[in-house]
């Protein structure tokens, strides 16, 4: 049998989340269609950069393949509110009639933590109800309280039918050649993941600064120096997602002391796509634990068995962490306060003999394994499977 032709709308450039994400999802997908697949990348911020539009010719290349994937991602963000769908995915309902092709949307998020306009609310409802009502889709959302939102901000009956599943995240496999080349041998590390964009939603308890990034910057600064005194042994190695993510990772770095900065400190480079995945989460395989403000930075970590501490700034993380059972392990940083609270959590995660991601990795398997009779059950319906 010849490959299942597959066009993959997401993103493949510029977050390396996104990039763990996708190597996740690939092979299990094609287990289950049971094929091999042929996969074809459609940058999703093409469209955000007004390069390619949701139109006809969007239709016409959706209709030449044999499936439509979209996502995983935050796509199913409720705040874009002049969108026909209230989504990232912005087309309209005639063009969307006009796609034949069936169409996967994997894993998604559902975003109201940048508000959610009632004009977005309705159309974002008229197109769940048209998603849910056919066999030719399949929806899934991701497990950092998609489902919750759904309930709270659109319909208990939505909720309740739609599949929730893992971010493809947490089954990112490295090559067996990935090394962290960055890091000194036989020296623990702590890794470290910040975050700049939405500075005025993630740091909202904050008052200094333009973006109230920078308070957030003084106290986080304070919390990493008392660490290095408790355990002198250990270095900081600062893991960028995005190129905002430096801003912060600097005004970090500059309020730290400079002895500490030049000895005990790494910036990981920024870049994007899979080799740039492949190298900065080797990394984070070789930390001894890890502080993650980013989706993936906590996913990823779970995944690879990493200690993970959770830097809650924004309600996907808190939820996320909620939903695994694991609420102790999210800090939140989002108000000034945190230095004695996440200080003594890292100690407490360094010197624990507890690995909460063995649960995690168990329980994750165990919600993707609920999901593949539907996946299936699609596949099959649509005839894309042996």
């Amino acid at each position: 049998m010849s490959p299942l032709r597959v066009l993959h709308l997401a993103s493949f450039s510029g977050n390396i989340g996104d990039n763990a994400n996708h190597m996740g999802f690939r092979p299990w997908f094609a287990e289950q269609v049971g094929r091999e697949v042929s996969w074809s990348n459609c940058e999703i911020r093409e469209f955000y950069w007004k390069e390619r539009a949701f139109d006809a010719d969007f239709v016409a290349l959706a209709n030449s393949y044999d499936a439509l994937v979209i996502g995983g991602g935050n796509y199913f963000e409720l705040w874009v509110e002049n969108s026909p769908t209230g989504t990232s995915i912005a087309i309209s309902p005639e063009e969307f009639d006009q796609i034949r092709t069936p169409i996967l949307f994997n894993a998604l998020g559902v975003d109201s933590g940048q508000g959610v306009p009632e004009t977005s609310r309705q159309n974002f409802t008229r197109f769940l109800a048209k998603i849910l009502s056919s066999k030719q889709y399949l929806v899934s959302v991701r497990n950092d309280g998609a489902v919750d939102t759904l309930r709270e901000e659109i319909s208990p009956e939505f909720a309740d039918i739609v599949h929730q599943i893992p971010d493809g995240g947490f089954f990112m496999q490295l090559p067996s050649k990935a090394s962290s080349f960055l890091l000194k041998p036989d020296t623990p590390y702590i890794g470290i993941n910040i975050a700049n964009d939405m500075a005025d939603v993630r740091f909202a308890g904050f008052e200094k600064g333009p973006d109230n990034s920078e308070a957030f910057a003084d106290e986080f600064a304070k919390t990493l120096t008392e660490v290095s005194k408790e355990h002198p042994d250990h270095h900081f190695v600062f893991l960028p997602h995005i190129f905002r993510d430096l801003d912060v990772i600097l005004q970090v770095i500059l309020r730290l002391d400079d002895r500490l900065r030049r000895t005990r400190v790494v910036v990981a480079p920024y870049s994007s796509g899979d080799l740039a995945a492949h190298a900065i989460f080797a990394i984070y395989q070789s930390c001894k634990m890890t502080l993650s403000m980013r989706f993936h930075a906590n996913v990823c970590s779970m995944g690879l068995g990493v200690p993970c501490i959770g830097l809650g700034c924004y309600r996907q993380i808190h939820k996320l962490y909620e939903e695994l059972c694991r609420r102790n392990d999210c800090v939140d940083v989002s108000a000034p306060g945190f230095l004695v609270s996440l200080t003594k959590r890292i100690s407490e995660c360094l010197h624990s003999a507890e690995q909460p991601h063995v649960q995690t990795q168990k329980t994750v398997l165990a919600q993707r394994a609920a999901f593949e009779p539907a996946l299936q059950t699609w596949a099959r319906s649509n005839s894309l499977s042996t």
